[in-house]
């Protein structure tokens, strides 16, 4: 089921503050076929009277305000579907491409571990209740609901008290207690919006909305609110707790119970190629397992190469595999492995569909695009003056074209002072003991690294270059051009088939690619892949140079652009839509 377009927005009055207005102005005007739903105080109760009236004992114990908003927002989402918003969120843009999902909530913001510790929170990741949507009748909210009901006994004497008893803190709690027993919840992360209240990342819905923490409900420090009194209230009763618990309870045995789907475990360590990023995005989909031989009728997902793990499955179970190959021809095993042992398969782009059903594989095929990796995009930094760093990342075989590109940048080298050749490698292969890749990292204009690095420093490591290039003749998907244009990176990439939408999407600069040659893999011939020339990668490496401030344009405008396409809260709800529809 997925979310309804309801919105869902409340206010102590219908007499709202000029700016707050002007959110919920923007609010509708980017939502025009949605249902707007307003509550004041009085209404706000009624909702919760009307679809869970054993909860109005712990509604009416609070004499907080945002407690009983707090209450209010779960209940209303629960009962009625769509997306809840504090008065004082700011929608950036329409909220129609989260309406796939079924229960989405966003990071608030992570906190380190002295702040835990001084704060008494356990988890470090902080979950927002600002913001959220959800399908109607998703037990996760049963889950918070169960929760607020326990903390009722919970004296008030502080703020913090209020965030861990009905608000954030409690969500935040709920999450992480409950994540594995819900792979359709979707967490919108924060990476690198710096909120202007707090002056740290956090206080977003992802890329939609904006918290302009208006916080009416506080009052410690505060000069210009009246004080509320939060510690006087009416205890809720035991029995009355019990009978909410009874109903949350009977309420979660209704709901039928989300068929298992098992993963094999391909890949142990961090993502540093392809297929093991594909593992690495659908490690949330199911149990995961290293055998499952012994499972019987079950479904199991495969991400990876598919003749690597045939010993690990059985044919009394429904395998899929999720995969991708690198030219316009399979292997011949590959095919083989594929119709013999897998009743699915999953693959990246269309044209890699296309290509698996004309190499002859003959089960059913479906495209699931997969997102990538967004980083902290702090920009391109200011490098040292005379300098133009040119970046490469990824796996430096032959069909990379990474020697092609370091004697383009050789031939450049009279023409752009300062040119640096700058290529990270993940982990050793075996292409890299070849003499010309020797030389390349041996050269003294190249800066050469390699080995496993955090995503911070991944982030640095992009913000740092003029440019990105990457003169691949084949991909299985674009991968790292996705990530170079969302850092807002000018990016050069090579015109194939997986790069389409990139390449029409106008924001990068394009090699053109000059006929076929023999794809090889370890010796062995499967199709071809496309040709690129060093020519031509010299020549787009000279057209950004002399025009730069113009492709540093459309790499900004194209990192707006990709923020929202292809993103790994999507491919994972797809692919979990497609195993469970199978």
């Amino acid at each position: 089921m997925a979310i309804p377009k309801i919105l869902h927005q409340t206010y102590k009055t219908h007499e709202i503050p000029a700016q707050l207005e002007e959110y919920r102005r923007k609010l509708i005007e980017l939502h025009p076929n949605w249902e707007y739903r307003f509550y004041g105080d009085e209404e706000c109760r009624d909702i919760v009277e009307q679809h869970f009236p054993s909860f109005l004992p712990v509604y009416d114990s609070y004499s907080a305000p945002a407690q009983k908003a707090d209450i209010f927002r779960i209940i209303v989402v629960y009962a009625l579907g769509g997306f809840y918003l504090d008065i004082d969120i700011e929608c950036i843009k329409s909220l129609d491409p989260l309406c796939e999902f079924r229960c989405v909530f966003a990071e608030e913001l992570t906190i380190t571990q002295e702040q835990a510790t001084e704060l008494g929170h356990r988890d470090l990741l902080r979950v927002a209740n600002y913001m959220f949507g959800s399908e109607p009748g998703h037990p996760f909210l049963l889950h918070i609901l169960k929760r607020i009901a326990q903390e009722s006994e919970r004296d008030i004497t502080s703020e913090n008290d209020v965030l861990e008893s009905t608000g954030p803190g409690l969500v935040t709690t709920v999450y992480h207690d409950s994540l594995e027993d819900f792979t359709d919840l979707v967490l919108l992360r924060n990476i690198d919006f710096i909120c202007p209240i707090t002056a740290v990342v956090g206080c977003r819905f992802g890329n939609y909305a904006e918290h302009h923490h208006v916080g009416t409900w506080r009052w410690e420090n505060s000069l210009t609110q009246p004080l509320v009194d939060p510690v006087q209230r009416k205890m809720v009763t035991e029995s009355q707790r019990n009978k909410i618990y009874s109903e949350i309870d009977s309420e979660i045995k209704k709901i039928p119970l989300e068929e298992t789907i098992y993963q094999l475990k391909t890949y142990n360590d961090k993502p540093d190629d392809g297929l093991s990023y594909v593992y690495d995005l659908t490690s949330r989909i199911g149990v995961s397992l290293k055998d499952t031989k012994h499972l019987k009728g079950q479904k199991v997902l495969i991400s990876g190469m598919p003749h690597l793990y045939t010993d690990k499955i059985s044919p009394s179970n429904l395998n899929v595999v999720s995969t991708t190959f690198e030219s316009d021809g399979l292997l011949p095993f590959w095919v083989e492995t594929i119709n013999k042992h897998y009743q699915y398969c999953v693959v990246p782009h269309p044209h890699v569909k296309k290509m698996f059903k004309h190499s002859g594989v003959n089960v059913p095929i479906e495209v699931i695009n997969l997102g990538f990796t967004r980083y902290n995009r702090l920009y391109k930094q200011a490098l040292p003056e005379g300098l133009f760093r040119v970046g490469f990342l990824g796996v430096p075989t032959a069909r990379k074209n990474l020697f092609k590109l370091f004697q383009a940048c050789v031939n450049l080298s009279s023409e752009i002072p300062g040119l640096r050749l700058v290529v990270h490698v993940a982990r050793p292969f075996s292409d890299m003991l070849k003499p010309e890749l020797t030389l390349v990292k041996l050269s003294p204009f190249v800066e050469w690294t390699e080995g496993p690095i955090s995503e911070d420093e991944v982030a640095q490591w992009y913000s740092k270059l003029s440019c990105y290039v990457f003169p691949s003749s084949t991909e299985g998907w674009s991968f790292t051009p996705r990530e170079s244009l969302y850092m807002g990176i000018p990016t050069v990439l090579t015109d194939i088939p997986v790069h389409k939408e990139l390449v029409e999407s106008g924001y990068c600069k394009v090699i053109p690619l000059n006929g076929k040659e023999k794809a090889s893999f370890d010796g062995i011939i499967s199709g071809t892949w496309d040709r690129v020339s060093v020519e031509d990668i010299e020549n787009a490496i000279r057209d950004l140079y002399q025009n730069y401030g113009n492709y540093y344009s459309k790499a900004l405008q194209g990192s707006q652009w990709i923020e929202n396409k292809w993103t790994n809260e999507s491919s994972q709800q797809n692919l979990l839509n497609f195993l469970l529809k199978i």
